[in-house]
C-alpha cells in the first residue's frame, strides 16, 4: 500500500523536495536517494507536470529558508505549505533528502533535523509534485489517499487530524458536511480552467482567491462571512468592531489599547475592578447602544428590568457589564467582554458597561457603525509649515535660494555617514564572531518569530528565564514547572513536559489553538518551546499556588474562610463552563483537580493545565480520547468502564472537588484504589441525597470543615452539597452541564 505523509493544510498534503540537478528547474520528481541543497534553491526546484506548482527553498529572509510549495504563476511567490515555517534553516549547508529507507528529511547546516515525514514507508520509489500542488511519496503501485467513509482509526489518523468532509471543485464551488443548510458557496468567477486557493486568513475570515495569470495577483472571488466584524475576536479582548465604513476597531470608554499597533491583544481596562475591597456604590454604568459583546454571558434571564438587571451586575465585583434586550426584557450580565461589535442598524440589544465612577469618560466618543461615514480628512500641512522657523536663521541664500554652506554641510553629513556604516560594520563583524557563528544566529531569528497572544519561545530563552530552572514550584505526572522571569520582567511558570508522545508539529498546532482561549478563571499559556526533544509549556505566574496546596497542607498557615472557598467553587464551574461550552474549540479537561486550580493575589481560582487536553469537535460526543489522562480518585467511572470520554467526565471531577472543598479533606484518602473510591463516593452520595430530602440542616455543620468559622451559610452549603450530588451520578447523562452549575453557584451567591 502506498503512503501520503500528512494532511496538507489548503491544496497540499505531503512533502518532498528535488534532486540537486544543476540546470533542471522542471522536474517534478525526486528520485530515492537525491538530495535538494539550499545553495541552488534559484534553480533547483521541482515543478508539477502543468507548471502550476513548485517546490523548494523560500528565502524568508537573509539567510533564513522553509521548505515550500507555491504557485509557480503567482507574484512574490504565494506560499500554499512549508515544512519548518517556525524553524527556518540556514542559507549553507542546509539540504532535503528522500533517504533509501523512504523517509524525507530536512536538515539544518549542523545536521540538526528540522522536520522529516515520519511515516510508515515500504517500496518507496520517488517523491513527486502533483498538479494539484500535493507533495507525496510514491511506491511502485499508486497513491494511497484515506478513506472517508472509514473510521480515522481504519484510516491511521489520529483525534487532532479529524475533519468533517469538505470539497473545493475545480469550477470554484466549496461544498461541506458543515454547511446547516446544504448551499455550497460559490465563487463569484465560476468556472474551470482558473488557479484558486482557498485560505484561513490572519483575521480569522475564509477566503477564496482566484489567480490572473497575465500578472500574477490574485483576487478574492469568495468569502465566508461577508461582515467583517462577525468574526470572532476581531479586535482583541474588550475591543469592539465598528463599520466607518470599512471595518474597524476601538476601544469602548474607560478602555485603552493595550498594545498600539496590534489590535489582537485589544484594549486593557484604565482602573481594573477587583474584587478586593469591591464597593458597589462606587461603580457606574456607561450605555453602548447597539452594541454586544459575544459570549462569556455568566446567566441568562428573561423578562426583568432593566434596574433588576443592573442591580445584579453591580453586585456581582467579577461582572464587567451587561447586555439588555429592551421588549424582550433580556438580560445578560457578562463575566468577560470579548467579540465586541457594533451594528450599522437600529438594534435593540445595548450594552451598559460597568466603571469605576472616578473614571470620566464624558468626552470620549462611543464606538458606533456609520457606512455613511466620510474618510477622514489628510492633515493641513501648509498650516503645518507656518509655526515651523527657520533651521538655520543666521545663515544668508543666494540668489538661487540655496545656502551658500550647503556643500560645506554635505561633506560633513557624507563624511559622518560613512563614519558610522564603518563603526557599525566592525562592530557587527566582531559581535558575531564572538557570540556565535552566523549560521546559529539565522537559525535563531527562527524562534524569535511571535504572534500578538502567543509566542514560540527558544530553549536558551527559557534557560535564561529560569536561571538554569533552579526555583522549582510545582511537580505533577505531566511534568516539573519552574518559576521565571522574561527578558521584559514578567514573572511566567515554565513547565518542563515529560512524555510527550505528539510530534512536532500536532504539539505546536494543538498548543497555539489553546493560547487563543482566555478566560478570567484559565491560566493564560503565553507560549511554547519546541525545540529538539524540549518540549515546554510557558503560562502566567499565579501567586498563591495550588488550592491543593492551601487545602491539604498542614504547614500552610493560609486558611479559606467560607466566602473564599464559595467563591472558588463558582470560578472553577465558570472556567470549566467556558471550555465546555464557550471557546471557539471545545475542551476536555481530563484532569480536573486541587493541584490544577491555582489560586491568584485575591485567592480567584484560575484552571491550569487544561492545554494538554485533547480538543473535541464540537457537537460530537462519541469521540475517545487517545491517551487516557487523569488522576485517581478524580475520574469518572466511565474511564474505568473504557466508554467515550465526553466533557461529563469534567463534571464528575468537579463534583469531588466540591466534595473537598466542603470537607477539607481529600477524598482518596480515605480508601486505597479506583474501585474502592467509586464505592466509597456511591455510598456519600446516596447519605448525602438522603440528607438533602430533609429539612433538618444541623448535619451540614458536622458535613463541612471543622477549621471554618462557624457559622457558615448553610444556603450556600447546601447549594453545593445538593450540586455535588448531582455532579457525582453514575450515568453521566444526568450529570448535570457547567453552565448549569454556574447558574446554580450564581443564584445562591448573594
Amino acid at each position: 500500500m502506498p503512503h501520503s505523509l500528512a494532511t496538507l493544510l489548503s491544496t497540499a498534503s505531503i512533502l518532498s523536495f528535488i534532486a540537486l540537478f544543476p540546470r533542471v528547474a522542471s522536474r517534478d520528481t525526486l528520485s530515492l536517494g537525491s538530495t535538494l541543497r539550499v545553495e541552488s534553491y534559484e534553480t533547483s526546484i521541482l515543478q508539477s507536470s502543468d507548471g502550476t506548482f513548485s517546490s523548494g527553498f523560500y528565502e524568508v529572509y537573509t539567510d533564513a529558508f522553509t521548505f515550500s510549495i507555491w504557485y509557480s504563476k503567482a507574484a512574490n511567490k504565494t506560499i500554499v505549505w512549508s515544512a519548518n515555517p517556525d524553524r527556518p534553516v540556514h542559507a549553507r549547508r542546509s539540504a532535503i533528502t528522500l533517504h533509501k529507507d523512504g523517509n524525507m528529511v530536512l536538515t539544518d547546516y549542523d545536521g540538526a533535523v528540522m522536520w522529516q515525514a515520519d511515516g510508515n514507508f515500504t517500496d518507496v520509489q520517488h517523491a513527486r509534485l502533483l498538479n494539484t500542488g500535493n507533495l507525496i511519496i510514491e511506491d511502485s503501485r499508486d497513491i494511497y489517499w484515506p478513506d472517508p467513509d472509514q473510521t480515522l482509526y481504519q484510516d491511521g489518523r489520529n483525534q487532532y487530524n479529524s475533519t468533517r468532509l469538505g470539497i473545493l471543485g475545480n469550477d470554484g464551488v466549496l461544498a461541506s458536511s458543515d454547511f446547516a443548510d446544504g448551499q455550497p458557496l460559490v465563487a463569484s468567477d465560476a468556472g474551470s480552467d482558473i488557479k484558486r486557493r482557498l485560505t484561513l486568513d490572519p483575521d480569522g475570515n475564509l477566503r477564496l482567491y482566484s489567480l490572473n495569470d497575465s500578472d500574477g495577483s490574485w483576487s478574492v472571488s469568495m468569502v465566508a462571512i461577508s461582515q467583517p466584524c462577525n468574526i470572532h475576536g476581531l479586535c482583541g479582548p474588550n475591543g469592539i468592531c465598528h463599520y466607518s465604513p470599512k471595518p474597524t476597531c476601538s476601544c469602548p470608554p474607560g478602555y485603552a489599547m493595550r498594545n498600539p499597533g496590534n489590535w489582537t491583544e485589544g484594549c486593557m481596562a484604565i482602573v481594573n475592578i477587583t474584587c478586593d475591597n469591591y464597593d458597589k456604590n462606587s461603580m457606574k454604568f456607561v450605555k453602548l447602544p447597539n452594541t454586544d459583546f459575544w459570549g462569556s454571558d455568566q446567566q441568562h434571564l428573561l423578562s426583568v428590568s432593566l434596574q433588576t438587571c443592573r442591580n445584579i451586575c453591580i453586585s456581582d465585583c467579577t461582572c464587567k457589564g451587561f447586555q439588555y434586550q429592551e421588549g424582550t426584557g433580556s438580560c445578560y450580565p457578562k463575566a468577560y467582554l470579548f467579540s465586541g461589535r457594533t451594528y450599522p442598524t437600529s438594534d435593540v440589544r445595548t450594552i451598559y458597561l460597568k466603571l469605576p465612577t472616578r473614571v470620566n469618560v464624558s468626552n470620549v466618543p462611543i464606538p458606533h457603525s456609520n457606512v455613511f461615514d466620510s474618510v477622514p480628512h489628510r492633515l493641513d500641512c501648509d498650516q503645518m509649515n507656518k509655526s515651523i522657523r527657520e533651521p538655520f536663521p543666521d545663515v544668508h541664500k543666494t540668489g538661487g535660494g540655496e545656502s551658500k554652506w550647503f556643500y560645506f554641510y554635505g561633506f560633513i553629513a557624507a563624511f559622518f555617514v560613512v563614519e558610522v556604516s564603518f563603526i557599525s560594520f566592525a562592530w557587527f563583524f566582531v559581535l558575531r564572531r564572538e557570540l556565535r557563528p552566523s549560521e546559529l544566529w539565522a537559525a535563531e531569528e527562527g524562534y524569535k518569530v511571535m504572534t500578538s497572544n502567543f509566542r514560540r519561545y527558544s530553549y536558551r530563552e527559557l534557560v535564561k528565564a529560569t536561571r538554569k530552572f533552579k526555583v522549582e514550584i510545582g511537580r505533577g505526572a505531566s511534568g516539573t514547572v519552574y518559576k521565571g522571569v522574561l527578558e521584559d520582567d514578567r514573572q511566567v511558570a515554565v513547565k518542563r513536559l515529560e512524555n510527550v508522545r505528539e510530534g512536532k508539529e500536532v504539539f505546536q498546532a494543538e498548543l497555539s489553538v489553546i493560547g487563543r482561549i482566555n478566560h478570567m478563571n484559565l491560566v493564560r499559556i503565553w507560549g511554547i518551546c519546541s525545540e529538539g526533544s524540549h518540549r515546554l509549556l510557558v503560562s502566567e505566574y499565579v501567586e498563591n499556588g495550588s488550592l491543593a496546596n492551601i487545602l491539604f497542607n498542614e504547614k500552610n498557615n493560609i486558611l479559606l474562610d467560607w466566602k473564599g472557598r464559595f467563591n472558588i467553587a463558582l470560578g472553577v464551574a465558570k472556567g470549566l463552563a467556558y471550555l465546555h461550552h464557550e471557546c471557539l474549540e471545545w475542551v476536555i479537561h481530563c484532569d480536573v483537580k486541587p493541584e490544577n486550580i491555582l489560586l491568584d493575589q485575591t485567592f480567584d481560582p484560575k484552571i491550569t493545565d487544561f492545554g494538554l487536553a485533547k480538543l473535541l469537535n464540537r457537537g460530537d460526543s462519541t469521540q475517545n480520547v487517545s491517551h487516557v489522562r487523569g488522576t485517581l480518585g478524580y475520574i469518572a467511572p466511565e474511564w474505568v468502564s473504557s466508554l467515550p470520554i465526553t466533557a461529563k467526565v469534567d463534571v464528575y471531577s468537579y463534583g469531588v472537588v466540591l466534595l473537598e472543598l466542603l470537607t477539607g479533606t481529600r477524598v482518596s484518602e480515605l480508601v486505597e484504589g479506583p474501585g474502592e473510591v467509586h464505592n466509597m463516593l456511591r455510598k456519600l452520595v446516596r447519605m448525602l441525597s438522603a440528607q438533602l430530602e430533609g429539612e433538618e440542616q444541623s448535619w451540614i455543620d458536622g458535613f463541612v470543615d471543622s477549621k471554618l468559622n462557624r457559622p457558615v451559610n448553610y444556603l450556600q452549603a447546601r447549594t453545593l452539597i445538593k450540586l455535588a450530588v448531582s455532579c457525582l451520578e453514575e450515568d453521566r447523562s444526568k450529570r448535570p452541564t457547567m453552565e448549569y452549575a454556574v447558574q446554580t453557584l450564581l443564584s445562591a451567591d448573594d
